[in-house]
């Protein structure tokens, strides 16, 4: 199947429209990793047709932005995703337009208009909310992070270095549902960020939950939450 690429040329203005969008994954597509993700956003707004800007260069990109990589099992509701465009449209056009071109399991629900300056989306992030369902999830986590006082500190590898972490300086608030599901809401962003596998590593490793609990836990993240309320 031929891919078609529309490719736009740089508006009489030369300034570009910045909107922000929420998109929830659900499903088979909460197993894409990030860069497949991005990829299905870009062929979506291609396929939508939209006037989407590009950055300068010789390999030219479409202005993008993320706030929070996603990790791979991991559903959303309402994540933010920034993308530039050469005309300023409608909303509603570019909702309709993207949800008719992702596929089944992505779906935009709410866009804005933002007007300029802005900064970096990923910049401006700095919590994140999760829904976290596993068995025994909420006596483990009360015990862990309600009753007990001790640091707990997780062992993560990243480029080849071990580096720790102390959870209690990353967690903002745990709300226990039931004996199976607990809220998180925890610091995220490029500054501190708390991936929810950390916790129930954290769990498994106190023996209060099993392995396989921690592994088949379903993670869903409910929201992004940016600096001064964006």
């Amino acid at each position: 199947m031929k891919q078609e690429c529309v490719f736009y040329m740089s508006n009489k203005t030369n300034k570009n429209y910045r909107y922000r969008l929420a998109y929830s994954r659900t499903g088979a597509m909460s197993w894409l990793a990030h860069l497949d993700l991005l990829r299905n956003f870009q062929y979506a707004c291609r396929r939508a047709k939209l006037p989407i800007a590009f950055t300068k260069g010789y390999n030219p990109r479409q202005i993008m932005e993320f706030a929070l990589p996603v990790g791979v099992g991991i559903e959303t509701r309402k994540d933010p995703v920034d993308l530039e465009l050469l005309e300023k449209i409608s909303v509603e056009s570019i909702i309709t337009k993207l949800n008719v071109n992702l596929p089944n399991g992505i779906k935009i629900e709410s866009a804005k208009y933002l007007d300029y300056p802005v900064k970096s989306l990923m910049s401006l992030v700095e919590a994140a909310a999760y829904t976290l369902k596993t068995d025994n999830l909420g006596p483990a986590t009360e015990k862990v992070i309600l009753v007990d006082s001790e640091l707990i500190i997780v062992k993560r590898k990243r480029k080849g270095k071990t580096q720790e972490y102390n959870l209690r300086e990353l967690i903002l608030k745990v709300e226990i549902i039931s004996n199976n599901e607990v809220k998180l809401f925890c610091k995220a962003g490029s500054v501190a960020n708390l991936r929810p596998d950390m916790l129930l590593k954290a769990l498994y490793e106190r023996t209060e939950i099993t392995k396989i609990a921690a592994l088949d836990a379903i993670i869903v993240r409910d929201n992004v939450y940016l600096k001064n309320g964006g």
